[in-house]
């Protein structure tokens, strides 16, 4: 991680840029955050919600449900009707998306009963709660892939791409999934009963070179860890792994006889506190597996696990790394009948009984490798269909479900086929062109485009419009910290057509660039900072995360208080979207004269908003520098719904200062 060091007067002008007032709001200024009654927050707005850095209610450092369901007045107040979690699930990495078990959750972030009151509050909002669903991989650790590495006598096998020849296996049709297709990514995995379960005798000598590690079946007395803490040598065994301290029988030789239950094996350590290189002990790589009576040579180089057992090395798929294999579900016409498929079900089934209203799937073009295909539409529909089944059976309406497919519209389009609502990646990077180059007249034509080719394979699709997400480098990154350009970036949000994300921090303006900019990803996780930045949770981002904005000043509190703030502004066009039918559920449609065809006039993005009950609203952004004056003959501008900027009326003339937006009830 790179060290910032900031001198106190470039600090306070990077934090001006979202704070946007020097001085403080006056005492007799009276502001109240926006309130709704129920079924009012019609707008269909969504809060993506990291649980591990959102809100933290017992002080360890760590997001969890307690701190969610205290913080959900102010998701209220900012006009949010669902929240997106992110996993829920006990995982192998900070974020989640590598999971152990799909059917509990995970217990950094409370108990079953906290997700549940916390489900119970938000539906009290009118706020529904929906899962991070991972469908095309698990973790390492997931205690399916833990049973198929026992081999083909596990049922669990063939759950996973697992191959000793994966070019052979698939081109003869082993894994149907993977037909015509080799993917690179395929890792070492050690398969078979590599564990030992009964009474061994464990000797390691570094009295000479090499340093040895004898195991020996035995039938004498079982002993209890050594509580003599001079010595240090431990036997690290298990599942999940201990520490046991041998006892010193010579010099440099070290013993103990224990009665075993493990999985894996054994490894040797020098220290049962520190995991610093040195302290650990294992086999050189390809000479692992134990013979019991005959010394093994120890390596702290290459410190491979000891295994008890023979088993082969084999190779599994995995398209995010080693420890995130890939799921085989076999050909997609078999698909809802195979083994993995059934069990998330089940786990979605529990979920759904529990009260959650939804699911987020995660990386849903990766499942099958022909992205573009058919393959994964189609899995995609037995997956909505099978998880709606269980939902309608207590519900009047259709379960939702939204796919990350990150790629451009017209890619994005088949998957409406499976899904009612996908990611809309193009807004944002439509949105960003025109907010950084100034040109706003092609802005409605390019969305509209893109609904029709959505409408050509769905009735009803859902655009899932957003900003970025928590794999991308923030907004406020890429429009420069400029605070007039993220704020008509959400009201760009507001009032364009579909169903609008806002991804946490986003509200305050946090930047940070993602790992693909040469950075990691927790930069662009940052924890939420609701009054004092010493509350922020920061315990899971291993330290990561920018401590330039994990202050007071960019805090909820302070942009609650600041008139100027970016806060402020999304409540504003955040109530103004759930407040008016034709922002909330409008279809967009052409400005006869300030479209893609006036380029004298470039700056201009305009369009018109109209719902099915006929309301219809004018949505007009000047994202140039320089004031317009437009000429709206025709158009009604007496009812003005919200604005940004300077926006003033003349009869049918309209000036429009920049980066400024205006809508008005036609």
């Amino acid at each position: 991680m790179k060290k910032i060091i900031l001198v106190p007067v470039i600090l306070a002008s990077l934090l001006l840029t979202i704070s946007c007032r020097k001085d403080p709001v006056s005492p007799d200024e009276k502001w109240v955050a926006p309130s709704y009654s129920s079924g009012e927050k019609q707008g269909n707005i969504t809060y993506q919600l990291l649980i591990y850095s959102f809100a933290d209610s017992d002080g360890d450092g760590i997001g969890d449900f307690n701190g969610i369901r205290s913080r959900l007045d102010y998701l209220d107040a900012l006009g949010v009707s669902a929240i997106w979690l992110s996993p829920a699930h006990p995982a192998d990495s900070y974020h989640g998306y590598d999971v152990q078990d799909y059917s509990t959750v995970n217990p950094k972030y409370g108990t079953e009963e906290d997700f549940k009151a916390l489900i119970d509050a938000a539906h009290e909002k009118d706020i529904k709660i929906y899962m991070d669903y991972v469908l095309n991989h698990t973790g390492k650790g997931n205690i399916w892939f833990t049973e198929a590495k026992k081999g083909r006598s596990s049922d669990k096998f063939g759950w996973y791409h697992i191959s000793a020849d994966p070019v052979t296996d698939i081109a003869t049709g082993v894994f149907p999934m993977l037909s015509g297709y080799y993917p690179g990514e395929w890792y070492d995995v050690t398969v078979g009963e590599i564990g030992y379960t009964g009474r061994l005798h464990f000797k390691v000598d570094f009295s000479g070179s090499p340093k040895t590690l004898t195991v020996s079946r035995s039938e004498a007395e079982a002993q209890s860890p050594n509580s003599d803490t001079s010595v240090s040598m431990f036997l690290w065994i298990g599942e999940p792994g201990k520490a046991v301290r041998m006892y010193r029988t010579g010099t440099d030789v070290y013993e103990i006889t224990l009665d075993v239950d493990s999985p894996w094996g054994v490894l040797v350590r020098t220290s049962d506190t520190s995991w610093d290189g040195g302290t650990k002990w294992g086999a050189p790589r390809g000479a692992n597996v134990l013979t019991f009576g005959q010394p093994l040579t120890l390596s702290t180089d290459d410190a491979q696990d000891i295994l008890f057992g023979s088993p082969s090395q084999m190779k599994f798929q995995g398209a995010f790394g080693s420890w995130m294999p890939d799921l085989n579900f076999g050909a997609v016409s078999d698909a809802a009948s195979s083994g993995p498929f059934l069990a998330l079900a089940e786990t979605a089934d529990k979920w759904i009984s529990l009260g959650v209203d939804g699911f987020r799937l995660d990386a849903v073009k990766h499942i099958y490798p022909n992205e573009r295909g058919e393959e994964n539409p189609a899995f995609l529909k037995l997956w909505y269909d099978r998880c709606n089944e269980t939902f309608r059976k207590t519900h009047s309406t259709d379960i939702y479900m939204v796919g990350e497919v990150w790629m451009d519209a017209s890619s994005v389009a088949p998957y409406y086929k499976g899904l009612p609502a996908c990611f809309e990646f193009d807004f944002w990077d439509r949105l960003k062109w025109v907010l950084n180059q100034r040109t706003g007249c092609y802005f409605a034509k390019d969305l509209m485009g893109y609904r029709e080719l959505y409408r050509s394979v769905r009735n009803a699709p859902v655009p899932a419009t957003k900003l970025t997400n928590h794999d991308e480098t923030r907004a406020a990154t890429i429009l420069d910290r400029n605070l007039a350009k993220l704020k008509q970036a959400a009201a760009f949000l507001m009032t364009a057509e579909g169903e609008p994300y806002i991804y946490q921090g986003e509200e305050l303006g946090y930047w940070g660039k993602d790992s693909d900019d040469g950075d990691c990803d927790e930069k662009v996780r940052t924890p939420i900072v609701w009054e004092k930045a010493t509350d922020a949770a920061t315990g899971d981002l291993n330290g990561h995360f920018d401590m330039t904005l994990v202050t007071d000043e960019i805090s909820v509190a302070h942009q609650t208080s600041d008139s100027g703030s970016l806060l402020r502004t999304y409540f504003d066009w955040t109530r103004a979207r759930n407040t008016t039918p034709a922002l909330s559920s409008g279809k967009m449609s052409a400005h006869g004269r300030y479209n893609e065809s006036n380029t004298s006039d470039s700056s201009v993005a305009a369009w018109y908003m109209t719902s099915s009950d006929g309301s219809k609203a004018l949505v007009i952004h000047n994202v140039g520098q320089s004031e317009v004056t437009l000429d709206l003959s025709g158009d009604k501008l007496d009812n003005q719904v919200v604005s940004l900027g300077s926006v003033s009326v003349s009869g049918s003339s309209l000036k429009l200062g920049a980066s400024s937006s205006v809508v008005f009830l036609q």
